[in-house]
């Protein structure tokens, strides 16, 4: 909590926004023409003879808050912070914190890597199904390079899981997984080498890794959004928690969110 009484000002902010956006030069977003002029806080386009903003040209377009409460907002996402202690910080309410959460969420910019070597991989389940939400996720594990990649599976059927393998696993590492059917014959048909584990008989070495993944998958959705409310909301969890993990550069500082994942106007 801390670091939030160290927000920049609304000026400042906004300069931070703008930069993030144009880089030290604003652009026009429609010609990409350099030449602009400022006019009441605004840009406008000699060639187009339209008025622009920093953020009319990105998907933070026609917000409602204040560059201070976007920066705030911003911060309390990146942090984990629950949407209790957004609200209490920025001063805006539940709605509008978990829906510019959500917001960050889906223009997050990033992009699952190829995972080799040897690599664990195993599958659970999330959501309770007395409610009627429970859903499968997949998870694989590299102990090379310590990158995940996690992804909602409709079912567990052999043919979703070898499609699983060959999008995200390079042919010819070493596969670790539990002793279930829709594993085998991976070695002979895409050329793994398979490495196995009775999780009936307590024997989770080979997967061990790949087990902690939802132990922390788990306390991400509880501790920030507390549960996911249908199927299609899911995979955009695991697409945060994998890049919170794996680039977690993304989420050292507004500035660098906003600089990788702010639309970019064009330039010449």
């Amino acid at each position: 909590m801390s670091m939030l009484n160290q927000i920049p000002s609304e000026s400042r902010c906004r300069t931070l926004v703008r930069r993030a956006a144009f880089g030290t030069r604003p652009h026009c977003p429609r010609c990409g023409s350099s030449r602009v002029r400022r006019s009441e806080g605004r840009y406008r386009c000699p060639r187009c003879r339209r008025p622009f903003s920093a953020t009319s040209a990105s998907w933070l377009s026609c917000m409602k808050v204040t560059y201070r409460q976007l920066w705030t907002l911003l911060l309390c996402w990146q942090r984990r912070y629950p949407f209790g202690v957004a609200v209490e910080v920025s001063g805006l309410s539940h709605v509008t914190v978990r829906r510019w959460y959500r917001r960050f969420r889906y223009n997050l910019v990033y992009e699952s890597p190829q995972l080799s070597g040897t690599v664990e991989v195993d599958e659970s389940f999330l959501g309770r199904r007395k409610t009627g939400n429970q859903r499968i996720a997949i998870g694989a594990w590299c102990r090379d390079t310590r990158k995940i990649v996690v992804r909602r599976i409709p079912n567990r059927m052999q043919e979703t899981t070898d499609r699983f393998l060959l999008e995200h696993v390079v042919r010819g590492s070493i596969v670790c997984t539990d002793g279930a059917q829709f594993y085998e014959g991976i070695d002979s048909f895409f050329g793994y080498q398979h490495v196995t584990c009775n999780h009936s008989e307590f024997h989770f070495g080979p997967t061990n890794l790949a087990e902690c993944i939802w132990s922390m998958l788990k306390r991400f959705i509880r501790r920030t959004w507390h549960h996911f409310r249908n199927r299609h909301w899911l995979p955009t969890f695991l697409r945060e928690f994998e890049a919170r993990f794996n680039a977690p550069e993304l989420f050292d500082s507004p500035l660098t969110y906003l600089q990788t994942c702010l639309a970019a106007v064009p330039s010449r």
